[in-house]
This record gives structure tokens, C-alpha cells and sequence, in this order.
């Protein structure tokens, strides 16, 4: 509990104080192996063989939280001053109904909008002639 006490003094005192972002400093893709890494991909599966996708909604909140903390960093510190949280999801556009379990997945995300204390992040899933992308 300290040590969050102690992060406060990194926080900015204004706006004028905060490095200048691109969304291309926050972009970042994350590959998710089902089809190379057959032990993962077990956990990844219904009873009836098919991609759970609760557990690639929970995939694209992880990936959002890390998107935020990338575009929010400062180098000079270990940790983050700041507490990010997911609050809502715009929409999920699917091209497909089901994603492949033996293909692996390609995540993909950056910061499109900030605002004084939220900002937008636009992400998207490929899957081998599969699209899926999500704003939460």
C-alpha cells in the first residue's frame, strides 16, 4: 500500500506536463498459438471442440488494460500510478460464427482516442480469412 502511495508523485500535475502520443506508440499484436501449441489450445476448448469464446473476450480485456498502460507509460518509473480498468465494449463485429481451433489467432490493438481521464482503444482479431474486432 506504500508503494501506491508513493506513485502518486509520478502522476502529471497537468495536461501541458504529458509527452506527446501517437496511436502508433501503443499499437501492439499478440499471438495467440492454438494451432502451433496443441497444450494451450486444450484450454481454449469446449466439450464439443469449438474455440470457448469467454476466453478470448477475457484475451481482448487483457490486451486493451495492456494497450492503455502502453500508451500511458513513463520510463521513469517501475510501476504505474494509474489504476485501468475496462468499463464497456462499443461493439464486436464478427465475419464468422466460430473461430478454428487448430489455427492460431492474431490479436491486435492501439489507443484511437484520449480524453482527461479515459481514453478509447480499437482492437482486432485475425483468424485465417476469420475478422473480429471489439472498442471497449
Amino acid at each position: 500500500m506504500e508503494e501506491r502511495k508513493l506513485l502518486h508523485s509520478f502522476l502529471a500535475k497537468s495536461q501541458e506536463e504529458l509527452p506527446p502520443r501517437r496511436m502508433k506508440d501503443s499499437y501492439i499484436e499478440v499471438l495467440l498459438p492454438l494451432g502451433s501449441e496443441p497444450e494451450l489450445r486444450e484450454k481454449y476448448l469446449t466439450v464439443q471442440n469449438t474455440v470457448r469464446f469467454g476466453r478470448i473476450l477475457e484475451d481482448l480485456d487483457s490486451l486493451g488494460v495492456l494497450v492503455c498502460y502502453m500508451h500511458t507509460k513513463n520510463d521513469s518509473s517501475k510501476m504505474s500510478p494509474l489504476s485501468i480498468v475496462t468499463a464497456l465494449v462499443d461493439k464486436i463485429d464478427m465475419c464468422k460464427k466460430s473461430l478454428s481451433p487448430e489455427q492460431d489467432i492474431k490479436f491486435s490493438g492501439h489507443v484511437s482516442w484520449v480524453g482527461k481521464s479515459s481514453m478509447e482503444v480499437k482492437m482486432q482479431m485475425f483468424q485465417a480469412g476469420i475478422c473480429k474486432s471489439a472498442n471497449p
